[in-house]
């Protein structure tokens, strides 16, 4: 019926009678297995069942607990020999044929794993006993570095047969840390000393065999990845691999043409693409960077562009005698949906302490220390929270306070800052800046922001593109992806790496145009390709903000009025550092306990508009806003701002300490103050006024 085949009732018969065979014997061992009984003649059955169907788990964890005690009789009879044995040669040979045979059951163990793998290669049960052969062996001295070695190559072997097996990639990461436990683990039996130690040449090769040197997991990484793209552009893992080589590793020119030669063969591949964009914009970004510094009322502004966890307790400040400035640390809080502060930050503060006056400093130093996740250094990844927990507590390699630490020092010339009055920027060209952005420092800023503005922008620019990448680059690369659209115009992929190397151009005419196209080819996008098109407008007024010859400070306001913004997530817009009036009426615009809208970080705000968005509670706005320390104006009319059952003779508003007036007409503040609290006079710490149709809250 309706074209499918009808099934062979009488095989499925048969397999439903074997499964019954099998539901007896499982049984049986379920109650060995608790009573803690186990015979060598239920592991040959328990063989015979998982060559047929090795997904009962079940019968895996019978052979663990047999293997373990197998152990623990070796370990036993190892003891007895020591007790009767008078003569030590023979018991050293004894000891070792012990510690021989159990290696070889568990290398039978191994390689029966491997034949039913040729049939069920995606049997996760079957790769997971395979790493707990591994760690068992790793655990109790019975295995090599050759051995572990030889487990890579499987992992290869498998891969040249299914390149996808996402169980073997999972298993090949496993064993990659395995060996580094097992290279950590060898090299902390050697005695430290060995040059006052008399150690056979033996031993000594064996153990320059196995060093660390002779494994390199960038170069094991490099050559997986270059077999398998050559024999298939199509796969996504081994461009992933790519991600975590380092760069002596890779040849620039090299890799843009494999890229493009990949790309022109198959330009509907994703996974090309996606390496494309990031060997462009994210390579070599493998450590945070210091975005920004600030310097106000004796405290240093450390600006980030992605959120960081700083360890204060190890961040210092010293001097140019290297004499530690004290001081505390703070940060600006995050709050997450819970209303609870968030240990995480973009933005962290060093206040000097009051007897310390930074105006009488030349140079500081930062060392600042954070903590951070990196997937592109594999050798480092800590498995602590999953399976590798019991090999990594075994030898002690578990220090959760020192994992994923990483240092940034960082030089600040007091020459550097700027002249402006507040949050003076320091204008730090390090050899990594682009030498066109250096002629910048020499501009006066005392009369224009525009530089500072530059300044912030470029380097937004610079920290979004991968090392050795730049603007010369980048144009030659959009002539080839031009090339490529000539003959695929509704390549979707292409179009998009356009868009991101336009957008670091700054070229917003053909930026608009691109992203006219892709709502037209990928119509299911078009409310994510909307949302960056309202990105691209508010980057151009402030672009435009700044070029223009008019603007000679900041007291223009920059109109983003009526372009359906829903959130501007930092550090998005930051550019509008220094401009002092802003004008975000007219959007979509709501409060958020996340805190991460850039308003929040806006630092020089005097002046904001948010009439007529969608704020439907201004205490959790003012939450947001109280870093705001300049903020003098706030109009936040035409929203609901409370709800109708709100208590206002108990309201409270954390206000920014300048903050002076609030424009709450046609709010449900207003509604509430005519009718129920008509009495009220005061909210807060502010008074309600009456401005002919207007009401606001004067402090």
């Amino acid at each position: 019926m309706h074209g499918r085949k009808a099934n062979n009732y009488k095989e499925e018969y048969g397999k439903l009678e074997k499964v019954k065979e099998l539901i007896p014997v499982v049984n049986d061992l379920i109650i060995k297995k608790k009573t803690s009984k186990y015979e060598k003649k239920y592991i040959q059955m328990s063989s015979t069942i998982l060559r047929k169907c090795p997904y009962i788990q079940t019968l895996w964890n019978y052979r663990k607990k047999y293997f373990e005690f197998i152990k623990d009789e070796y370990l036993n009879r190892n003891k007895k020999l020591h007790n009767d044995t008078k003569a030590g040669d023979s018991e050293g040979k004894k000891s070792e044929e012990f510690k021989n045979e159990l290696k070889e059951i568990m290398e039978n163990e191994n390689s029966m794993i491997e034949d039913i793998l040729v049939k069920f290669s995606k049997c996760n049960e079957l790769w997971f006993h395979k790493l707990w052969v591994i760690k068992y062996c790793i655990k109790n001295d019975l295995t090599d570095l050759k051995y572990l070695l030889n487990e890579l190559e499987y992992c290869k072997k498998s891969l040249y047969i299914d390149d996808r097996n996402y169980h073997c990639w999972n298993y090949r990461s496993y064993i990659i840390s395995c060996i580094n436990i097992y290279i950590k683990k060898t090299n902390e039996k050697l005695p430290k000393n060995m040059g006052s130690i008399e150690i056979s040449e033996d031993d000594k090769n064996k153990h320059v065999e196995q060093n660390v040197n002779n494994f390199n997991v960038q170069t094991s990484n490099c050559e997986l990845s270059k077999l398998l793209i050559e024999r298939n552009f199509s796969n996504f893992s081994a461009w992933f691999l790519k991600y975590s080589l380092k760069e002596e590793l890779i040849n620039i020119n090299e890799e843009l043409e494999l890229i493009k030669n990949a790309i022109f063969t198959d330009p509907s591949d994703q996974s090309l693409w996606e390496y494309y964009r990031w060997f462009l914009f994210k390579k070599g970004k493998y450590e945070e960077e210091i975005f920004f510094i600030t310097l106000e009322n004796n405290s240093l502004y450390i600006f980030f562009q992605n959120i960081v966890k700083i360890n204060t307790d190890k961040s210092k400040c010293y001097d140019s005698q290297n004499e530690e400035i004290y001081g505390e640390w703070d940060r600006q809080f995050i709050i997450n949906n819970s209303g609870n502060k968030n240990l995480e930050s973009y933005i962290y503060i060093f206040k000097v302490n009051e007897n310390v006056n930074l105006s009488n400093f030349s140079y500081l130093k930062l060392s600042i220390c954070y903590y951070k996740y990196n997937i592109h250094t594999p050798q480092n990844i800590n498995y602590e929270e999953n399976v590798l927990q019991d090999l990594l507590i075994a030898y002690g390699h578990l220090i959760p306070n020192e994992k994923n630490q990483y240092n940034i020092i960082y030089e600040i010339n007091f020459e550097n800052f700027s002249k402006n009055f507040h949050f003076k920027l320091l204008l730090n060209y390090s050899k990594e800046n682009n030498k066109e952005y250096q002629t910048v420092c020499k501009n006066n800023c005392v009369k224009s922001y525009t530089n500072l503005y530059k300044y912030i922008n470029d380097t937004n620019i610079r920290l979004n593109l991968a090392k050795n990448v730049n603007f010369s680059l980048l144009n030659f690369e959009l002539e080839q992806i031009n090339e490529l659209l000539c003959l695929e115009s509704d390549c979707k992929y292409a179009l998009f790496t356009k868009y991101e190397i336009l957008k670091k151009l700054e070229r917003f005419d053909d930026l608009f145009e691109v992203i006219d196209k892709l709502k037209e080819i990928d119509n299911i996008r078009i409310e994510y390709y909307n949302e960056k098109e309202s990105e691209l407008r508010i980057q151009q007024k402030v672009y435009d903000y700044y070029r223009s010859s008019k603007i000679e400070d900041t007291d223009e306001i920059l109109d983003l009025s009526g372009l359906n913004i829903e959130n501007i997530i930092y550090p998005f817009m930051i550019e509008a550092f220094y401009i002092q009036r802003i004008n975000l009426s007219n959007n979509l615009l709501f409060e958020s306990w996340s805190g991460k809208c850039t308003i929040n970080f806006l630092y020089n705000l005097k002046e904001l508009h948010l009439c007529n968005n969608k704020i439907k509670q201004l205490s959790t706005l003012m939450k947001n806003l109280y870093n705001l320390k300049l903020l003098e104006m706030l109009d936040v009319s035409n929203n609901e701002l409370v709800k109708l059952d709100e208590e206002l003779d108990r309201y409270e508003l954390d206000a920014p300490p300048l903050l002076k007036e609030i424009n709450i007409s046609n709010s449900n503040i207003v509604l509430l103050l005519n009718e129920k609290y008509k009495a009220i006079n005061k909210l807060s710490s502010f008074h309600v006024t009456f401005k002919g149709e207007e009401v606001v809250l004067l402090r």
